[in-house]
């Protein structure tokens, strides 16, 4: 078993996670974690979200771009519009 480790919340309810375990578990800025409380107990669980290349993230949009039969011209068009929208 580890050593306890001890921190306080911030007048914002920050919690600063001790540097230690920060570097045993990897946590960095922008580490997501899923935290819910049990009794008296607030727990952390620090989570290893997948992470997508950019040709995973975009096969759906590329399929559906072919199905639809949608030239570059058509998708330069439709982004004209919209920005032409938001002045």
């Amino acid at each position: 078993m580890s050593e306890v480790e001890f921190a306080k919340a911030s007048s914002k309810g920050q919690v600063v996670i001790p540097q230690s375990i920060r570097e045993k578990l990897g946590i960095e800025e922008g580490t997501p974690f899923a935290v819910w409380s049990s009794g008296n107990r607030i727990l952390f669980k620090k989570m290893d979200l997948p992470q997508k290349s950019w040709e995973e993230v975009a096969a759906p949009f590329r399929r559906l771009a072919k199905e639809r039969k949608l030239t570059f011209d058509d998708v330069e068009m439709a982004i004209r519009k919209v920005r032409s929208t938001k002045k």
